[in-house]
């Protein structure tokens, strides 16, 4: 059974490689309905996140809406309700008739996660109204891991990969920002060389309030947020795989981006993987708001502070195409946090 559904994934990893074509081949059917919007038809996580993905603003729309302070307490709080285990509440005011939360049944592995997702389509255009983004709990999780991908659609496939290493490492949390990272021609106030849909370079985003509520909620608690990005197949050319805290700062043979990459080494000794100070790849995610936010950068001044030092909390990982198939990653995931059992 196991051998068939990670062939079933595959298969599905592939087709949505060959349909999205990196930033410009996002493919939407002409015929998407108001109904579509809940993605009622999804049997697995995998196909949810590919149907959210198919239904987010695109690179140019100018469908992405910036929440108000409020309406990003208000997905803070719902944030919060989720990871402690509930899923039947009634949304705030302000998130009601714009995002639904609900219990969702993969019928692949006979699990429930908490969904929190967009459904509003007022214009009737087959996309969101917003582009605010997906969030996913696991109570029944043994990792204490958040899947990030704040570039769905740009960085082709990554939303399919985080989603696939989240539901078979039984991890906390999936996180997706909810449109492309140029839907929008207006420039982030937060950093005004990207766009302000870019999740990763701006604050006034549900992407970002949802890291700022994992802060809170694990407090001192040991737990990671890994945020999967894609680059080309140019950028850093002799250069696999990069991996880092957000900071540019060698780090020790004990490292946690250490340890996964000598576990990714195990199972890929072909692959060329690099950390900060290696001097192959220079993506070190310093200007990235959660990884600094996380390295405990004060929350007001993210858009401009980069982190001096780090806690190892946030890993951010580049990849070339070819190297973001799930399945590549589960086993390095598996065995960077293995499951500690009881004394």
């Amino acid at each position: 059974m196991q051998r068939r559904f990670r062939l079933i994934t595959t298969l599905l990893f592939v087709s949505v490689v060959l349909m999205a074509g990196g930033e410009k081949g996002a493919v939407v059917s002409s015929s998407a309905t108001v109904a579509d919007l809940t993605c009622a038809s999804s049997m697995t996580l995998e196909s949810l996140a590919t149907c959210i993905r198919n239904q987010m603003p695109k690179s140019g729309s100018n469908g992405f809406v910036a929440p108000s302070a409020t309406e990003q307490a208000d997905w803070r709080a719902v944030v919060k309700q989720m990871l402690r285990g509930s899923c039947d509440f009634t949304l705030p005011a302000s998130l009601s008739g714009i995002m639904q939360v609900r219990m969702f049944f993969d019928s692949a592995n006979g699990r429930h996660y908490c969904v929190l997702m967009e459904e509003s389509d007022a214009s009737g255009n087959g996309s969101v109204n917003r582009g605010w983004g997906t969030f996913i709990v696991n109570n029944g999780a043994v990792r204490e891991l958040s899947h990030q991908a704040p570039h769905p659609i740009a960085d082709s496939t990554t939303e399919i990969q985080a989603i696939t290493i989240f539901k078979e490492t039984d991890s906390r949390s999936y996180l997706m920002a909810g449109a492309h990272r140029n839907a929008n021609s207006v420039n982030s106030t937060c950093q005004s060389s990207h766009k302000e849909a870019d999740a990763a370079h701006n604050t006034a985003t549900m992407f970002h309030a949802t890291n700022q509520e994992l802060i809170n909620w694990y407090d001192v608690a040991s737990w990671h947020a890994i945020q999967w990005h894609g680059m080309a197949a140019d950028t850093c050319p002799s250069t696999d795989v990069h991996l880092s805290h957000g900071i540019d700062v060698t780090p020790s043979v004990t490292d946690t981006i250490s340890v996964l990459r000598n576990n990714l080494l195990v199972h890929h000794p072909t692959w060329n993987v690099d950390l900060p100070g290696a001097g192959a790849c220079s993506l070190n995610a310093t200007d990235n708001t959660q990884g600094r936010l996380i390295n405990r950068v004060p929350a007001g001044s993210v858009c401009c502070i980069p982190a001096s030092n780090y806690n190892g909390r946030f890993i951010h990982i580049e990849q070339d195409p070819s190297f973001r198939n799930p399945w590549d990653w589960i086993n390095p995931v598996r065995d960077t946090w293995p499951i500690r059992k009881a004394m």
